[in-house]
């Protein structure tokens, strides 16, 4: 599969195939991160559990809140409602190099499911989530 432009991942083959090369390009420089393909499908998980986050509220406000209302399609597939505007869902990466966390966002928005990476020197990569996820399907463990 064709990686999503400005983003390419690769798995080298030492260390049972977990080191994982991202390369993250703006159009005009580039960055090379080194980190365990295990922890980033980690994160991805963490990115698709529970439900978004409303950023209109505090994060400290979500520890008891209740599950909101499931329904139940007549094709038997679940959704949660209302899906929230600008709702986001956040986990973070270690990194072997640089040595940092890469924050990783999904944020859904009017027209769009977005992935934001920030890098540990503060720039911020904006991708298609469903892109990235596809894209990266065949390299992170499962």
């Amino acid at each position: 599969m064709k990686p999503p432009e400005g983003f390419f991942a690769h798995l080298e083959d030492d260390n049972n195939y977990d080191n994982l090369k991202l390369v993250l390009s703006d159009g005009v420089g580039e960055e090379v991160l080194w980190l365990s393909a295990l922890e980033l499908a980690e994160g991805f998980v963490h990115l698709e559990e529970d439900d978004l986050l409303d950023p209109h509220e505090s994060a400290w406000s979500h520890e008891a809140v209740e599950v909101p209302e499931v329904h139940i399609s007549p094709y038997g597939v679940a959704r949660r409602s209302p899906r929230l505007e600008g709702a986001y869902r956040a986990a973070q990466v270690e990194l072997y190099n640089p040595s940092g966390l890469l924050l990783l966002r999904r944020v859904v928005e009017d027209g769009g499911d977005v992935l934001e990476i920030t890098t540990p020197n503060g720039s911020v990569y904006t991708f298609d989530y469903q892109q990235i996820r596809a894209y990266l399907r065949l390299l992170l463990p499962h």
